[in-house]
């Protein structure tokens, strides 16, 4: 039986998730689509910001851009190590749009009004345009293990509304059949459908539910969530650990320098 720290912990999820809908909801009184997508945007970017870490820094997007010079396409939201460089010199209340590079990224997140299958293509495509990351080469200690480096930036999908799990799924699988070349690390970690359901990729290894059910690594699995609970605090705990790791890994972005044409 749950201790009642722990049932208060979901509680409090519980009413974040709540409070997220219903802020949500209510960009909806724009007339605008771009007002509505940038107000949801500030929506789950708050989320994040009152819920990571301070080591965290958390932007609204541009593009993610790697040290050989190539560009993902728009991402909403960034989430970057405290040690990352920043470039807000036309952000600087921070309300705008920035981006960063690769290394040194810990999330990512794509976020839509609703879910349909066009949406969750374009967010697929987004995601799997963020460049390479560098190899950990010479940056830690030899004994030093960064636990699920190569899948950094963790990778979000979170929208206001959706269709049902089964159809999203039905999309999801079959672009990654018609995609086989795009590789694992490039696919979402979490696809979130705010007071419906999660869909997480299974890491390397494999897992088990609570009711003990075998998942196979690198597949994909949808359960229903009306309360957000799970969806909030998975992204939260994840996105930690790679914060934590972050503080161990040396980052540099000489590269970039002397790839500038001086």
């Amino acid at each position: 039986m749950a201790q009642p720290f722990f049932q208060r912990l979901f509680d409090y999820y519980s009413k974040v998730g709540s409070v997220l809908r219903g802020e949500a909801a209510t960009a909806s009184i724009f007339p605008n689509t771009t007002d509505i997508g940038m107000s949801r945007e500030r929506v789950y970017a708050e989320f994040l910001k009152t819920h990571l870490p301070t080591c965290c820094n958390v932007f609204f997007g541009g593009f993610v851009f790697g040290v050989d010079g190539t560009e993902s396409r728009q991402v909403d939201l960034l989430v970057t190590s405290d040690s990352s460089p920043q470039y807000n010199f036309h952000n600087p209340d921070g309300q705008g749009k920035t981006f960063a590079c690769i290394d040194g990224l810990l999330a990512v997140a794509s976020i839509k009004s609703t879910l349909n299958s066009s949406e969750l293509v374009d967010s697929l495509e987004n995601l799997a345009s963020i460049p390479q990351k560098s190899d950990l080469s010479g940056k830690v200690l030899p004994l030093l293990q960064v636990p699920n480096y190569t899948d950094w930036p963790f990778k979000i999908i979170y929208a206001s509304n959706g269709i049902s799990l089964e159809a999203l799924g039905v999309t999801l699988r079959g672009f990654y059949d018609s995609n086989p070349d795009i590789p694992i690390a490039s696919r979402p970690n979490l696809i979130h459908v705010a007071g419906k359901y999660n869909i997480v990729r299974i890491g390397q290894g494999g897992g088990i539910t609570r009711d003990g059910t075998q998942l196979a690594e690198h597949t994909f699995h949808g359960h229903q969530d009306p309360s957000d609970v799970f969806g909030l605090a998975y992204a939260v705990q994840n996105i930690q650990k790679s914060a934590t790791a972050a503080k161990h890994i040396l980052f540099t972005y000489d590269a970039i320098l002397d790839s500038m044409p001086f």
